[in-house]
């Protein structure tokens, strides 16, 4: 093949899948454009009926509406679910060699009786950053997130029975939830500041060899254990499958590992134009998505849609990523869980996983992989 300066970097193949991606990004940042001038709500009033038929967006009107809304607004944050469901929590900080600061949660105790929940709100909860719990220690639980989704993920649930980490505290365990670096309960360092190029540069790598063993090392001093139970979700058992390979004393500290929705070496994507971007180079990635955290824009869809359309649209993408329906969740579940399945991570995250697809193996990320050279 005839090699062009410049142009010959990438193939023919990427130039269609990043003018794809180009032609995604320009209509996206149209609309969002055109939203902030007109109302949603006054668009959705004009949309034909088969639009709704089509996406399958159930349309919430009225009380029904405010009612949502209103639900929503009381699920904002970790600590403001753990007062509505009336639980006492700490808030704690993490500093890792590198200089992240990593937000983890504490459940201290069983819920309380609805008489005693205002008078203890104040009290039970703060920001704890040392010192030892004392007295007999507990059995200690520790979660973990998914890819980007924060502690928030797995006490999201409208029915509190469904609440695994509600059920362990009413148990006797000591509840821990842990966040990794860069989402929302994550977001600081003491070097660079979000902005920076350089608070982005990590992968998944830093997160197992770095965010998880300091995160169970400070959970183990604060409580006196010496080893505690490890429940992950997604991305939060990758994480940690590669901790355990490469950390041999962590393996003394973790006495169970429980793996929910075990990821490793996924298969691909479901839709053909977006399995594309697993064959795709680090280098023509990082040209699409750039070098900081991955799908700022989310949160402004988050933040426009009704929470009706957004389900709907949410589905829609699950669908034609991974082939998922969801019909084992409801309307309601979907309007509340949905609302807290976005946090921010770095974009060389993403080329991670893209290189875990596309070699079929679990691996630590790939500065120069060979399959790319020339």
């Amino acid at each position: 093949m005839l090699y062009i300066p410049f142009f010959s970097r990438l193939s023919l193949s990427e130039y269609q899948g990043m003018l794809i991606a180009a032609l995604f990004f320009i209509v996206e940042k149209l609309l969002r454009v055109f939203l902030i001038f007109i109302p949603t709500e006054l668009v959705i009033d004009y949309l034909p009926a088969w639009v709704f038929s089509q996406f399958k967006v159930p349309r919430i009107f009225g009380a029904d509406r405010e009612a949502e809304s209103e639900l929503l607004d009381d699920f904002n944050s970790f600590a403001e679910i753990m007062e509505y469901w009336r639980y006492p929590h700490e808030d704690h900080l993490v500093e890792t060699r590198d200089g992240f600061i990593l937000g983890i949660h504490r459940i201290t105790g069983k819920r309380r009786p609805a008489s005693l929940a205002s008078s203890h709100a104040n009290s039970e909860a703060g920001l704890a950053l040392s010192g030892h719990a004392g007295g007999t220690p507990k059995p200690v639980v520790l979660f973990w997130h998914g890819f980007m989704l924060s502690s928030e993920c797995f006490v999201c649930h409208p029915d509190w029975i469904n609440i695994l980490p509600f059920r362990l505290a009413e148990a006797g365990y000591d509840v821990w939830l842990g966040n990794s670096r860069g989402n929302k309960y994550s977001y600081k360092h003491t070097k660079f500041v979000p902005s920076d190029r350089r608070f982005w540069n990590f992968s998944i790598d830093e997160i197992a060899n770095i965010d998880v063993p300091t995160t169970i090392d400070h959970i183990l001093a604060e409580t006196g254990a010496q080893s505690l139970t490890y429940i992950g979700f997604s991305q939060g058992t990758t994480q940690m499958f590669m901790a355990l390979s490469r950390n041999r004393e962590l393996n003394s500290k973790v006495n169970h590992f429980i793996a929910l929705a075990p990821a490793s070496t996924p298969r691909g994507f479901h839709n053909s134009i977006v399995d594309y971007f697993t064959k795709a180079t680090p280098q023509m990635l990082y040209l699409l998505f750039g070098r900081r955290r991955a799908m700022s824009l989310v949160y402004f869809w988050i933040n426009m849609l009704p929470r009706d359309l957004y389900v709907a649209a949410l589905d829609f993408c699950v669908y034609l990523l991974f082939g998922w329906t969801m019909r084992n969740m409801s309307q309601e579940t979907k309007c509340i869980a949905y609302w807290h399945l976005y946090s921010y991570t770095s974009v060389k995250a993403i080329v991670h996983w893209m290189q875990i697809i596309r070699r079929g193996e679990l691996q630590m990320y790939d500065e120069d992989p060979p399959a790319y050279q020339l």
